[in-house]
């Protein structure tokens, strides 16, 4: 009676469409054009920058990182954002869930992780909500084209909601 019982719960998960190895891959791309972004940045390219006072705090960035850890300041000035880095390994974290590298990876860790990822994705985006709506202080948000909040919270938003729905498929 069991086994009976077990084949209907995954034929009854099987039928959702929602559960999909896709989300993975969707999530591990979400990030890409943010690192991307960050990284033309720290070349010194100053696309989606729109006034001269943001030019100058992107350009500046890298002598503020002087004052931080030796290892951030040496990748910024031969062109890698840490951040950007960060972007990319979000990636690698959402391809754990759908090739099979992932597999050999302990579940429970790729679980916990994948749902804190959906706590702290509806955290921020009720927080963003929040200053949206004047609720919350924004931040200091003069002098980037609109399209880079589409690209950088927009990007980081889909990648949480893919990655906790990868973790639901998974």
């Amino acid at each position: 009676m069991s086994i009976t019982n077990e084949k209907d719960m995954k034929s009854d998960i099987a039928d959702k469409t929602y559960l999909s190895k896709r989300w993975g891959y969707v999530a591990a791309f979400a990030l890409l054009p943010y690192a991307i972004l960050k990284s033309l940045w720290a070349w010194g390219f100053t696309i989606g920058l729109t006034t001269e006072q943001a030019v100058q705090d992107v350009a500046g960035f890298g002598d503020t990182l002087k004052e931080g850890p030796a290892f951030l300041y040496t990748l910024y000035t031969v062109g890698i954002d840490f951040t950007a880095i960060l972007a990319i390994l979000a990636s690698l974290f959402a391809l754990a869930f759908v090739t099979s590298w992932g597999e050999k990876l302990p579940k429970w860790l790729l679980i916990i992780s994948g749902w804190s990822v959906g706590i702290v994705t509806v955290l921020i985006s009720f927080m963003t909500a929040l200053q949206f709506f004047g609720v919350l202080p924004k931040g200091y948000a003069e002098g980037l084209a609109v399209w880079v909040y589409v690209v950088t919270y927009g990007g980081l938003f889909l990648w949480g909601v893919t990655v906790f729905i990868a973790t639901l498929s998974f």
